[in-house]
């Protein structure tokens, strides 16, 4: 029987966010599933499940996001309600989780709050698939691919994950 490699799962929870898989291939990206009601966009719950249930992670890794100070009442709730809903997803789905806190994996990384820096390392980590990183809008990709990394490279889930 042959033992699969880890599939490490990074999801940056927003409705810009993305959800990326780390394993010895490389990188995988996929932006957030949306979907628009009423003329704005949310996070697709069916869509989040598909993708993971395609990508089939050993272990997901979530930014654990909270209000952004001096944010205005209904984004910071629309972001809080992404959050919720991703977490939710990847808890009906029982796999095993870990909830990061920016400053956390940044600061363990060693890059900047600049999304631009999270693009940059994002590429020098896998130049093989910097074209997932290319535009400013691919800041939530980078930031899944780098939530899955630092996972990988800290081993947080041994002691973390929920099973």
């Amino acid at each position: 029987m042959t033992h699969n490699p880890l599939r490490i799962c990074g999801i940056d929870p927003g409705v810009g966010g993305a959800i990326a898989i780390v394993s010895i291939d490389g990188v995988t990206c996929h932006d957030m599933p949306t979907v628009e009601i009423r003329g704005k966009r949310h996070v697709c719950p069916s869509g989040v499940r598909r993708v993971l249930a395609d990508m089939r992670p050993d272990v997901v890794v979530i930014e654990h996001v909270q209000g952004v100070q001096g944010a205005v009442a209904t984004s910071a709730f629309s972001f809080g309600r992404s959050f919720g809903l991703v977490e939710g997803v990847v808890a009906g789905m029982q796999l095993p989780t870990v909830l990061v806190r920016p400053q956390a994996w940044t600061a363990a990384l060693r890059v900047s709050r600049d999304k631009g820096s999270h693009r940059a390392e994002a590429c020098r980590l896998w130049p093989m698939q910097a074209e997932l990183f290319a535009r400013v809008r691919d800041d939530g990709r980078a930031d899944a691919a780098l939530l899955a990394h630092w996972l990988l490279v800290t081993n947080a889930w041994t002691a973390t994950a929920n099973s």
